[in-house]
């Protein structure tokens, strides 16, 4: 019932699962009033369009903040022209975890290890002296697992820069050095970083994350569970948008 915000969310979820395949809706957040925006049945750019066309103020759009999904940010780049599309940090930084998690589990530990490689997803920042010196005695019996802990390690301390040139810097530094790895997980990453660099550093321009639009992404979920699941997209559309009003 109003013009597109200044600052905008979107991200999807699960809507129902139809003959075996999963049926997504998008939701997009407005930052400043804090509420859903609107609700899109599918993730794709001609349905968000189809969808989104008919409300006026597009230009009005300075950010979208959304996760690492490409109909997303080219949806955003056609539909908003002035807008910048800002990548959220979180799943920048949730991508090298699936590696961390995969070669932990290959190895075989014991009850007197397990404290240590519980540490490994956890960020060194708050770690004390003991807990450092442990996983660095660690992580020596096993390189790969080693050199996979370090890019994690080096990406956690590429957003505790501050301004936009010296992240941009540290980026091409960073990805440089990937260059050299021989670990698929680590080459994977790199490209990703790479195809996302400028809606990357977007975020030191922007300090804009994610996480209100996460937020009512669980809302939206929870709206499902109480009402058993929604037959009807309209339905669901209009309950949700009731909820803020």
């Amino acid at each position: 019932q109003y013009p597109w915000p200044r600052t905008i969310g979107i991200d999807e979820h699960s809507f129902r699962r139809t003959r075996g395949r999963t049926e997504f809706a998008s939701i997009i957040v407005d930052f400043k009033n804090r509420r859903v925006f609107d609700l899109v049945d599918g993730k794709s750019g001609p349905a968000l369009e189809m969808a989104l066309a008919h409300i006026p103020g597009r230009e009005n759009v300075e950010s979208v903040v959304l996760d690492l999904c490409d109909p997303f940010k080219n949806f955003a780049r056609s539909f908003f022209p002035n807008a910048r599309v800002v990548a959220d940090k979180f799943h920048v930084l949730r991508l090298i975890m699936p590696a961390i998690i995969r070669r932990r589990n290959e190895i075989t530990g014991t009850r007197s290890d397990w404290k240590v490689r519980r540490l490994l997803t956890m960020s060194s920042k708050r770690f004390d002296h003991f807990q450092r010196r442990a996983i660095w005695q660690y992580l020596e019996q096993y390189p790969d697992l080693h050199e996979v802990y370090f890019f994690k390690e080096a990406l956690h301390n590429f957003y505790r820069i501050k301004g936009y040139n010296k992240a941009a810097d540290a980026l091409t530094c960073l990805t440089d050095r990937m260059a050299a790895s021989q670990i698929p997980e680590i080459q994977t990453m790199r490209k990703t970083l790479i195809k996302w660099r400028q809606e990357i550093l977007n975020y030191f321009a922007t300090g804009l994350t994610n996480g209100m639009t996460e937020g009512f992404n669980n809302i939206a979920k929870l709206v499902q569970k109480r009402a058993f699941g929604y037959k009807s997209f309209s339905n669901y559309r209009l309950r949700l948008l009731t909820l803020w009003n």
